[in-house]
């Protein structure tokens, strides 16, 4: 088992004595935990200046996670160790890593950073929301690594957000759902560590795939809902999730869960008890969706898929598991599809695919997964409620012509209003008038080819079009040019050999 004590005292980066005691709830036992600061290891060979490397780094990123959970105070104590490979392609004295909870003030404190298994600390600084470790001596290129944090994450209570944004860490009144809430390391793309500011539109989150081992200790009245394979032990939660995105779990009191089983994955529903009559609906609605897309595109990658009822007021993806906000619940009878539960649910089931699957970054290129789950939202609906499919287009649509760029960041966006409208709204009809051009059977063979060509990879509008140009020999100058902002050379073969495409 892995060991690094919790309620031990640490020395931090500073070289003073850190007493990292977690509050604890009362009765709660210490969490599993990881090797302690010295304890011998088989990770550790000598790089160079003794810096320790593994003997075997893992095939991608590999976190494990070992929580005690206060719920009575929406607190995380973690201790988390990092595996990864030097992605730089150079020698490197400097690791970023991402703090999506670092946003707001004293909401989370890094008690310790270390090499794992040694016994001296590393010194750090967390600006905003990213967070750099000094390395005592170079890491080697394709050399590996593990780094080790404890800290402690307030988990705040839920925003009051208008629209698409806002912490997904957050605490309602019946449950805590923790979304991106632990240190991520940063991607390294472009020749520099992907480190985005926070902004309150859309999904301020990047990531790269990784595999993850987690532990979480838990008040035993407490019910959580993490994603991946599950095994309990009384106040012991274990899930191993490999090739994710994220990691996500909720926690409630109050969870009532419900599952079916269809074509060998698990659908499980966790939903506040005045809810549960809309269970049947949305565990055939997510089941459905699954198969539509695993017919479409490829198979959900996981045994489990379990959808989670949150405080929020919207719906998020998350690798495996969505979490879908309370708000949206409300005046649904339990049947029928003209609801936004419903089409929310798939919508965020279609992230499995756009996102998890095919990754892309949400920052600065948020329509690759966005404009692609809403076109999902179609299909879904013209295969299994084609009377409705006029409700969905007002709904979602709306009446009035939608407006700006689809290529944007989402810091380009004054508001989520025009967010909205550009990246889903507009992005939607993107891609219809393109499925208009090429022909729907054309428009099915691209996403298949995409799909297979970039799954677990991050996405780029040039990937796309390059898919587009294997099946294809339309020209889509004007229609790119109606829709995107910035430069997006073409393949030569879908933009009449326009000078300066892509060969």
């Amino acid at each position: 088992m892995l060991t690094l004590a919790l309620g031990c005292t640490r020395t931090g980066a500073s070289g003073a004595p850190i007493d990292f005691t977690p509050t604890a709830t009362p009765g709660l036992a210490p969490a599993p935990a990881l090797p302690a600061p010295g304890a011998e290891t088989e990770t550790a060979g000598q790089g160079a200046a003794g810096l320790a490397l593994l003997e075997q780094p893992p095939e991608r990123l590999l976190y494990t996670l070992n929580v005690v959970l206060d719920y009575e105070n929406s607190m995380l104590n973690t201790q988390e160790k990092v595996e990864f490979r030097n992605p730089t392609g150079q020698p490197v004295t400097e690791l970023k890593f991402n703090v999506p909870p670092a946003r707001r003030p004293d909401a989370i404190v890094v008690r310790d950073a270390r090499i794992f298994g040694q016994s001296q600390p590393l010194k750090f600084t967390l600006a905003d929301t990213v967070l750099t470790v000094n390395l005592p001596a170079p890491l080697p290129p394709d050399a590996g690594i593990a780094i080790a944090f404890d800290y402690a994450l307030h988990i705040p209570l839920q925003e009051s957000i208008d629209g698409i944004g806002g912490d997904d860490s957050s605490r309602g009144p019946y449950s805590l759902m923790a979304g991106h809430w632990y240190i991520m390391l940063a991607p390294y793309q472009d020749g520099e560590w992907n480190t985005p500011a926070y902004v309150p539109v859309g999904d301020s989150y990047v990531s790269d795939v990784a595999d993850y081992e987690v532990n979480i200790l838990a008040p035993d009245d407490i019910i959580i809902a993490g994603a991946g394979e599950e095994q309990r032990d009384g106040r012991l939660w274990r899930y191993s999730l490999p090739q994710a995105r994220v990691f996500a779990f909720g926690a409630s009191p109050v969870f009532q869960v419900d599952s079916i089983e269809q074509d060998g994955v698990t659908y499980i529903h966790y939903t506040y008890p005045k809810h549960r009559k809309v269970t049947e609906a949305v565990l055939y609605t997510a089941a459905r969706a699954v198969k539509l897309f695993s017919q479409l595109y490829g198979p959900y990658p996981y045994k489990v898929f379990r959808i989670v009822e949150t405080g929020r007021s919207q719906g998020q993806e998350y690798s495996g598991m969505v979490g879908i906000g309370t708000l949206l619940y409300n005046g649904y009878p339990g049947r029928g599809s003209r609801h936004d539960l419903i089409a929310t649910v798939v919508h965020e089931t279609a992230h499995q695919w756009w996102y998890h699957v095919v990754g892309n970054d949400q920052v600065r290129t948020p329509w690759l997964d966005e404009s692609f789950a809403r076109m999902n939202e179609l299909q879904f609906y013209e295969k299994y409620y084609p009377r409705d499919v006029g409700w969905w287009r007002k709904q979602y649509l709306g009446t009035q012509k939608t407006k700006g760029a689809i290529d944007l960041p989402i810091s380009a966006y004054e508001d989520t209003r025009d967010y909205i409208r550009a990246v889903y709204q507009r992005g939607l009809v993107f891609l219809e008038q393109l499925r208009s051009l090429v022909g729907k059977d054309v428009f099915l063979d691209v996403l298949r080819d995409y799909y297979a060509t970039l799954s677990y990879q991050t996405a780029t509008p040039q990937a796309f079009f390059d898919a587009l140009s294997r099946h294809t020999d339309q020209d889509l100058t004007d229609l790119v040019g109606q829709y995107f902002a910035t430069d997006t050379p073409l393949p030569c073969k879908i933009s009449n050999n326009l000078p300066g495409c892509r060969e």
